[in-house]
């Protein structure tokens, strides 16, 4: 990276990004001096949303980066060992006045419930678009990804499904939790024609369900096994609309730290509020992340202060294996 240093000096005070300098120094290697005689500098960059921290080269007259990576895009990229990013999404358009409800797809059921055990779960589409008619050429959805839990003890597994339209297809495992499903392929509609749905054996609930054309679920509901930890990051809700009306909500992060025993008693972790009137769409960060250590299901809620209100929420975090 070359600059002058007088001009980069500049654009630190005029961003007021500046945040600290360290005394000049001289820096050699095997008695050969390499020219990074300067100063060493920490600043934020706004541009980039994360600190860099650079020596000044008097002799060569450049700036040169020294190793301060972006954590969360190295986990992300699966270079952090034992690391996995979570970005955890979802969205309820039927959140009504002092009704609490869980954000997730099913909007005929506020309250979204997992499992009283491990359950082989039916999925099947409200369209015989989605895998059945013309098959395998269908236009809807074709294939899905189950993600979810075997038991509480184990690690995040996944299945692929091939759709039967309205005829249910059975997982090949048992689940305590399915908390997301995602559609691997599809024909020209881009996205699945029905209402995709995982019911659960013996209980008969919906563990998660995909609405037509939105191609994976949107629950802001997750699981952790016990060989693992979450460390909640960020959190944010917005209201999108309030039919027509002004409007307030509650939002919470729940989390049950017995899903094993039972399945509705839920802890407060966090509790925020929104508006429709300006802008309420804020990310709350936690500095330092929530922990949440498994066995445990984490969950956004929210309640209204009028009824058909519209919320969309989601919370961000690094799972860690023990």
């Amino acid at each position: 990276m070359t600059s002058n240093r007088s001009t980069r000096m500049q654009e630190l005070e005029v961003a007021d990004t500046f945040i600290k300098g360290v005394d000049t120094f001289e820096r050699s290697n095997d008695g050969t001096d390499p020219g990074y005689e300067g100063q060493l500098w920490l600043w934020y960059d706004a541009t980039a949303g994360r600190l860099r921290l650079q020596i000044y080269s008097a002799t060569k007259g450049e700036w040169t980066e020294i190793g301060m990576t972006d954590f969360y895009l190295e986990v992300a990229k699966g270079n952090v060992t034992g690391h996995m990013s979570v970005n955890k999404f979802g969205r309820s358009t039927n959140v009504d006045s002092a009704v609490p409800t869980d954000i997730w797809d099913l909007t005929t059921q506020p309250i979204w419930l997992a499992p009283t055990a491990a359950r082989i779960h039916a999925i099947v589409s409200t369209s015989d678009l989605d895998g059945k008619t013309a098959a395998p050429s269908s236009v809807g959805a074709r294939t899905l990804r189950v993600y979810g839990l075997v038991d509480w003890d184990t690690a995040q597994s996944t299945e692929d499904i091939t759709l039967d339209g309205t005829t249910g297809v059975n997982t090949a495992s048992s689940y305590v939790i399915i908390h997301r499903m995602k559609v691997l392929t599809k024909g020209s509609t881009s996205a699945n024609v029905g209402t995709i749905t995982a019911t659960a054996a013996s209980d008969s609930t919906i563990t998660a369900q995909i609405n037509p054309l939105e191609g994976q679920t949107q629950m802001a509901i997750y699981g952790v096994p016990s060989t693992h930890t979450l460390y909640l990051t960020a959190v944010s809700a917005s209201l999108n609309r309030a039919g027509g009306a002004s409007a307030i909500t509650d939002n919470r992060v729940l989390v049950n730290p017995e899903p094993g025993d039972e399945i509705l008693n839920y802890l407060t972790k966090h509790t925020w509020g929104g508006q429709t009137v300006g802008s309420s769409v804020q990310p709350i960060p936690f500095i330092p992340p929530k922990v949440v250590s498994g066995p445990a299901i984490v969950k956004l809620q929210s309640e209204g202060s009028a009824n058909d209100l519209d919320v969309s929420a989601w919370f961000d975090g690094v799972v860690v294996v023990n």
